[in-house]
């Protein structure tokens, strides 16, 4: 039985060092949030967005980096947590050159202490051009390793769901079961092809009306209103677009029994955790269920270091493979802990990327990663 929410204070960690720059000469305006890099150097992407103001970026910047460094703890990975945000100009498709390289220039002055890849906004492309100025951008692919890790991480998404519908459900498959996608980007695109492939049946919504066109036509997908996502009826919410759709309201509205999806921040505030928790349904804390991006970034960055000795592709794929199948571990033991403490799955998931942290070394989270 859920029992009453905890004081979120012991829950959190002071940011490192936040780094808010403007060139006027290249137009570009970003933030640099180092939360926590006990375990290592800060890992996380790079996000480009249109921001309100600068507090609204420095906000997105320090929730994103927090909940990195939960990510990368639990994950078992040694980084620790990290984000940056580009705000993006009116009329600009994509960063300049220009942009690019004085970006690279803010990693480089940060020596190694940060190290970013794609995110919202940021593509292979991208990330390309940033490492003609930098070596702390991963996410290009070396020797066969890393490159693009959005299909990793609809992979590791789909390896959560069915960990997720096994403990809320009762069931080992999606086949037949009902699904909600919010968000059809590279992410949630291939996401909808796994689940498709698996039998499942699609409800999706996205911004752009093409991308549900194309679910409709290669999925057999039902296409409703962004704003109607949220009220659909089904066995699975998947929200894969920005954070903070699991706000009150739908917290205590939704009609689903699973909310598993890709998204970063899902819960607008922590007590929505509880509020689901509360009524019974089952949430995959997103930085546990997301994971498998940064695991796919974060072997791409060691093995262009050589962290291991004598590292070649095949253990790191092995390396990599056995972390992303653990998503599945991980949340059936953070469900457990949830039912057995009385708590959201959200406070039981960061207390348990605490206890890694506590101990102060990212391998001995390998318990916790298995």
């Amino acid at each position: 039985m859920f029992i009453s929410s905890v004081e979120q204070s012991e829950l959190q960690l002071p940011h490192e060092q936040v780094v808010v720059r403007h060139d006027a000469a290249s137009g570009l305006s970003a933030v640099i949030a180092l939360h926590n890099t006990q375990l290592g150097p800060a890992a996380g992407g790079c996000r480009r967005w249109s921001y309100v103001s600068t507090d609204a970026a420095v906000e997105d910047a320090l929730r994103l980096s927090e909940g990195m460094t939960f990510k990368n703890a639990l994950a078992g990975i040694p980084f620790g947590g990290g984000k940056s945000v580009i705000i993006a100009r009116p009329g600009e498709d994509a960063p300049t050159s220009e942009q690019l390289a004085v970006f690279g220039q803010w990693l480089n002055e940060l020596a190694g202490r940060y190290i970013t890849a794609e995110d919202v906004g940021m593509g292979v492309a991208q990330m390309q051009e940033l490492a003609r100025h930098t070596k702390f951008a991963a996410g290009t692919g070396h020797r066969g390793v890393g490159g693009d890790p959005s299909p990793k991480t609809a992979y590791g998404v789909f390896v959560g769901i069915k960990s997720a519908i096994e403990y809320g459900l009762n069931r080992a498959s999606v086949n037949g079961l009902h699904i909600s996608v919010q968000g059809l980007g590279a992410v949630g695109m291939a996401l909808c092809a796994l689940l498709h492939q698996a039998g499942a049946r699609l409800t999706v919504a996205d911004i752009e009306p093409c991308r549900v066109a194309l679910a409709k036509q290669r999925f057999g997908a039902t296409g409703v209103d962004v704003k109607d996502i949220n009220k659909v009826a089904a066995d699975v919410f998947a929200p894969c677009a920005l954070g903070g759709v699991i706000n009150e309201a739908v917290a205590h509205e939704i009609d689903v029994s699973v909310i598993a999806g890709a998204a970063n921040n899902q819960l607008l505030h922590n007590h929505c955790g509880d509020i689901l928790a509360g009524r019974g349904i089952t949430y995959a804390p997103d930085f546990v269920i997301n994971a498998a991006g940064v695991i796919s970034v974060g072997q791409e960055c060691l093995m262009r270091n050589n962290y291991f000795q004598q590292a070649d592709t095949l253990s790191l794929q092995r390396w990599a493979e056995s972390r992303i199948q653990g998503i599945a571990y991980r949340l059936t033991r953070i469900f457990d802990m949830a039912s057995a403490k009385g708590c959201s799955t959200d406070t039981a998931a960061k207390r348990l990327a605490l206890s890694v942290l506590a101990q102060g070394d990212a391998q001995r989270g390998e318990t916790v990663a298995a």
